[in-house]
């Protein structure tokens, strides 16, 4: 990507998918390796870089990008901080001794996961599980289902959106569930 930048950027903002799965393949190895880099865990990383880019999308008549690499990096560095920052604040708080009166008993959580999941779209149940419990990567969802990796990622985040919602009140315990 050289001149060309601000016209997929524009192509983008007009809903041009061949133009987004272009940005997509240039940078996405890349961003992995360098939120990687900050958070040591692959799988995270992974998803860190995922979910920029289905709100990248979700967000493309609203963007104006000037310098792309520059912003994706820079987006990805950002999201990764606070992926560390609530990872380590959770990890600081999850004292049962302070905090045993909000904490449900083993039965409880479990229970209330797996009606909140059952409650989900079967498509979109089917292809959170493949993610979370087979910890399947997208593009290997994607051909064992026979759908677009993109439809993998927005199914996994309409997914997760849902149980955030259905299960707030667990979420200091969903946060290591996940």
């Amino acid at each position: 990507m050289d001149n060309s930048t601000s016209d997929i950027i524009s192509l983008i903002r007009q809903g041009d998918q061949k133009a987004f799965e272009t940005l997509f393949k240039e940078y996405y190895a890349r961003l992995c390796e360098y939120s990687f880099l900050l958070i040591k865990d692959e799988e995270v990383a992974s998803e860190l870089v995922q979910d920029f880019f289905v709100k990248l999308w979700e967000n493309r008549a609203n963007i104006n990008i000037k310098i792309v690499k520059a912003y994706l990096f820079k987006a990805i560095h950002n999201n990764s901080i606070k992926y560390i920052t609530k990872k380590n604040h959770f990890e600081s708080i999850i004292d049962e001794k302070e905090y045993g009166h909000v904490l449900p008993n083993d039965f409880e959580l479990p229970e209330m996961l797996e009606k909140s999941l059952n409650g989900l779209p079967p498509k979109c149940k089917e292809i959170f599980l493949l993610s979370r419990q087979d910890k399947l990567r997208h593009n290997e969802i994607a051909e064992k289902l026979g759908i677009s990796p993109k439809t993998v990622e927005v199914q996994i985040r309409k997914a997760s959106l849902i149980l955030k919602e259905k299960l707030k009140e667990f979420r200091v315990l969903l946060f290591f569930y996940f």
